[in-house]
């Protein structure tokens, strides 16, 4: 009942992601408690099991020290376009959907006067699996040498390592969504690889189990099994 009105009160409206921010959501981590078994947030951040991370972070004059400046990351984006094998370890951090380092020197004309910047913006943009911690822990302890040499050309970047500084840096320069959507909210990466990774195999095996024997089929099954549990 609703207090004085003697009316049936519904369920308490769901909060936005300004009510998550009053009651404390720390910026950046959208911990909001999960329900059911589709994992849910009020956060624009999230959507399901995927996050997102926008971070902005302007970039020091070439002539600061410790040395900054676009031309440094450029140089640095040319010599890793140079080596693409050394990708291969952002890639086996199965948790991360993509993350990507973009250097803005202006904002365009968009129905307003174009604005130069008067230090470039170093934008960082990223998906993931699992929280903000387990996300930074991973980038500072195994991508050491990268972040430093990326995030190392802006103001105020204390280093990958010890990592609190690093998360502190992290949620100061972070900017939340308007909006997100994940096309598969209750799926992580590693779940979709498994899935497509599983399907002609699936398709192979079904069709032929239609001619198997019962003693055949359990044979036949188990052996997928073991085969396949990798993606199971």
């Amino acid at each position: 009942m609703s207090p004085g009105t003697g009316e049936l009160a519904g369920p308490d409206p769901e909060p936005s992601a300004a009510d998550a921010r009053k009651l404390g959501t720390p910026r950046g981590e959208g911990q909001v408690p999960e329900t059911g078994t589709a994992p849910v947030s009020y956060e624009p951040n999230r959507h399901g099991r995927a996050r997102a991370m926008t971070v902005f972070s302007p970039v020091r004059p070439v002539y600061r020290r410790p040395l900054g400046g676009a031309l440094r990351v450029r140089i640095t984006f040319r010599i890793a376009r140079m080596f693409p094998g050394r990708s291969s370890t952002i890639k086996a951090l199965s948790f991360i959907h993509f993350a990507r380092w973009i250097v803005i020197r202006r904002i365009p004309d968009y129905g307003q006067p174009e604005d130069r910047l008067h230090h470039p913006l170093l934008m960082f943009e990223s998906n993931y699996n699992g929280t903000f911690d387990q996300y930074i822990d991973a980038f500072a302890s195994i991508l050491t040498s990268g972040m430093t040499a990326i995030w190392g050309t802006s103001f105020g970047f204390p280093g990958p390592l010890p990592a609190a500084p690093f998360k502190t840096y992290i949620r100061a320069n972070e900017f939340a969504a308007d909006h997100y959507y994940s096309a598969y909210p209750t799926a992580t990466t590693t779940m979709v690889k498994s899935a497509l990774a599983l399907t002609a195999p699936l398709r192979d095996f079904t069709a032929r189990a239609a001619t198997m024997a019962p003693e055949e089929f359990d044979r036949e099954y188990r052996a997928w099994l073991t085969t396949h549990q990798a993606d199971l």
